[in-house]
């Protein structure tokens, strides 16, 4: 799968997994994103603090759904910053 992550950056992704930020409280903070690149490298993010969770959640799961059935995202317009 490929994913664009800015103007001119694509990469080839293996794996996308969407999960909860826990701080190791039992508080759900937000949404994290993890990508594993066909590399090795791991990218993760976070959704911004502006998106509610419900939000959050659902976004990062339309994105990896289409993502797993298109073969390809464009994750430049996602509100999000890097780990």
């Amino acid at each position: 799968m490929r994913v664009l992550f800015g103007e001119g950056i694509v990469k080839e992704v293996e794996t996308v997994e969407v999960k909860p930020l826990d701080f190791g409280d039992g508080q759900i903070a937000g949404t994290e994103i993890d990508f594993l690149l066909r590399t090795g490298d791991q990218v993760k993010y976070i959704y911004s603090q502006n998106v509610p969770i419900e939000e959050s959640g659902q976004r990062a799961i339309d994105f990896v759904r289409k993502l797993y059935e298109d073969g390809k995202g464009d994750f430049t317009h996602e509100p999000v910053e890097m780990l």
